[in-house]
């Protein structure tokens, strides 16, 4: 899988969020829809590769949070593990 700059990314890369389209935030309620929106622009570790995207994962608390599966038009490489 590639970045949006046609870089490698595996499993282990660390990968900055572009965009999360806005429609799919707005799915969320409003606490979480902002929290996910303060994932842009911030760097995350590849957990999986699935169905051609990067999956990432933020948590808030010992019980919740997201995996967000990233297409390579939506995050940058920044570095690989």
């Amino acid at each position: 899988m590639f970045d949006k700059n046609n870089r490698e990314v595996k499993i282990g890369s660390w990968v900055k969020v572009l965009f999360i389209h806005p429609s799919f935030i707005s799915t969320f309620p409003h606490n979480e829809a902002r929290k996910m929106s303060d994932m842009i622009n911030k760097t995350f570790e590849v957990i999986a590769i699935e169905h051609g995207k990067a999956l990432i994962s933020q948590s808030f608390s010992k019980y919740h949070g997201f995996t967000l599966a990233l297409a390579p038009e939506e995050m940058e490489l920044a570095s690989h593990q």
